[in-house]
């Protein structure tokens, strides 16, 4: 044979045995946790309120009890307990270097169950962080793990899978290692494109408004009149084969005459950026309207590492009496692109002035307000971009100081910023039960608040509307289905708490610590009698719920069992 051909098919014979090893690595990392076909319910870094998702949602079919394969070898480090949240969750060092995460479960491992319920015991909480030694609970690759459930804060039963850094706080998209399991043919949809003159930099048909258009075609329909400095906006989502969920898109791009302004690419992230989603939304569309409308510009001190932009970082800059090409374009794991493509026509016009305000607030200096008994202190770098302040009073209804309505729209900020109402000295109520309460659009919640020399203080995420309530009043605790306890063997309550929230829960059988679990989707606190294997007899039942103010119920009865 000759020399030259054998080398060539020795040299095929490697490249093949290489590419059949890849192979094989890429398979081997991870397999897949369930033994049936993969559907998603949820993807990676879908929107969410102030935090991206940080893995995927698997469909288990709507029922609870799925067995979980572990998809690499390693050990589990750490088991959790919360009522919201991740509800029962597994972590699973893997010898590989990475972690994964298994929540919304409804049973853990028969061993890793009674340390946590040994725990639990001794401790007398329901709430669980506990953390194991890399000997402990050895796993191997494809070994049964857990059961899948609806646990926590999950709304039908599924279980929701995270692939981390071996430190737990970098997040990186599943479907890199899934991909080939999921079928997809199915592009990313914009339903609408919003159009936002820069503050005082730009126009748009000689205005300072912002604008939206419906997509239609794959386009707006409409020639839009600018100058100036603009930004755009894209309400979008994903779809994929075989099911009606609606997905977050992995990859926006903003292109304006063949060059790209805006890229974003939701490959992985860290729990720290979470925050961080609020600059990148338009903010202001969702607090008042709960529409998710992503921004294909970036403010100055948003550093979310998935977007990539040049110097004007993402706005486009009108200074020309021409046409400019804007092309919005979506894509997603699977590789499947949409368009929606419009023109923007420079036309000439003179600056528009900024917002009016009583107080400009300045995102890389530390702002210090004090007007007429309210004080806001935001240290350096909590805002996303300067801010406007408009501060205007009203009564507050249910409140005991005046309203504050802090500007004449919503700014977002990172953790650090706090807000003071005076309320005096001689306020005739428990300073205790005082706390600083948001007023939403549709909604008011509690920031909490700590009182001193006549003030109440309270961390904040939002300069928005805010004034100060008092929680006398204690949760409601209903018996859920009472007559049938004995027969079902579980204990119910339905938990009410109109103004704060529930700090603490405490149940006993004949004075002894009982374990009552509590569900905070839908405010339900249950015993279930067979589990912590309860023997038949008469016992006092004793059940005290707290909530953030220290207002205390206690409920208490004889029952037989």
């Amino acid at each position: 044979m000759d020399v030259r051909v054998s080398r060539f098919f020795l040299l095929m014979l490697l490249c093949l045995q290489c590419l059949f090893c890849f192979a094989k690595g890429a398979d081997s990392l991870f397999v897949v946790p369930f033994d049936f076909p993969l559907y998603l319910s949820g993807n990676f870094g879908e929107l969410r309120t102030d935090h991206f998702h940080s893995g995927v949602d698997f469909k288990t079919g709507g029922v609870v009890g799925k067995p979980i394969r572990c998809v690499a070898d390693g050990y589990i480090c750490r088991a959790s307990v919360t009522p919201g949240g991740y509800g029962k969750a597994l972590y699973v060092m893997h010898d590989n270097g990475y972690m994964t995460v298994y929540a919304h479960l409804d049973r853990f491992p028969v061993e890793v169950g009674k340390r946590v319920h040994q725990y639990q015991y001794r401790n007398e909480v329901f709430n669980t962080n506990l953390y194991f030694a890399s000997n402990e609970f050895r796993v191997k690759q494809g070994d049964f793990l857990a059961y899948a459930g609806n646990s926590g804060y999950s709304f039908g039963p599924h279980l929701h899978f995270e692939i981390r850094d071996a430190n737990g706080n970098e997040l990186y998209d599943p479907l890199a290692f899934y991909k080939e399991r999921l079928a997809d043919t199915r592009p990313p949809k914009a339903f609408s494109i919003s159009v936002y003159p820069k503050s005082g930099e730009g126009a748009l048909f000689e205005s300072a408004a912002s604008r939206t258009y419906d997509v239609v075609d794959d386009t707006i329909g409409e020639t839009i009149e600018a100058w100036g400095k603009i930004g755009f906006g894209v309400r979008t989502l994903d779809f994929m084969d075989g099911t009606t969920n609606k997905y977050g898109v992995r990859k926006i791009e903003l292109i304006v005459d063949g060059d790209t302004l805006f890229q974003s690419s939701m490959d992985n992230f860290s729990f720290d950026e979470d925050l961080l989603i609020n600059s990148w939304v338009d903010y202001g569309r969702l607090y008042y309207n709960n529409e998710w409308y992503q921004k294909m510009f970036v403010e100055p001190n948003n550093p979310l590492r998935l977007i990539n932009v040049g110097e004007e970082r993402g706005w486009l800059s009108i200074d020309e009496e021409r046409d400019y090409n804007v092309e919005c374009r979506l894509s997603d794991y699977h590789d499947n692109v949409s368009s929606c493509i419009f023109i923007v026509r420079g036309k000439r016009c003179c600056a528009v002035a900024l917002p009016k305000s009583t107080h400009t607030l300045y995102c890389n200096a530390h702002n210090r307000v004090n007007y007429l008994g309210m004080r806001l202190d935001i240290p350096s770098g909590v805002l996303f971009e300067n801010a406007f302040l408009n501060v205007g009073l009203q009564e507050s209804g249910g409140g005991v100081t005046w309203r504050y309505n802090l500007a004449d729209t919503v700014y977002p900020m990172l953790k650090g910023a706090k807000i003071s109402i005076w309320v005096g000295e001689k306020l005739s109520v428990d300073k205790s039960k005082l706390y600083i309460r948001h007023l939403e659009p549709n909604d008011t919640s509690s920031v909490g608040g700590v009182y001193e020399n006549g003030w109440i203080t309270a961390g904040i995420k939002t300069i928005a509307c805010y004034d100060v309530a008092v929680d006398t009043v204690a949760p409601v605790l209903k018996p859920v289905d009472e007559q049938n306890w004995s027969r079902n063997g579980v204990v119910k309550f339905s938990f009410e708490e109109n103004e704060t929230s529930l700090k603490k829960f405490k149940g006993t059988l004949n004075g002894k610590f009982v374990l009552f679990e509590y569900n905070s989707k839908n405010s339900e606190i249950t015993l279930d009698l067979k589990r912590e294997n309860i023997k038949c007899g008469l016992y006092d039942l004793r059940l005290v719920v707290t909530d953030k103010c220290g207002n205390e119920v206690v409920y208490e009865r004889k029952f037989e069992y």
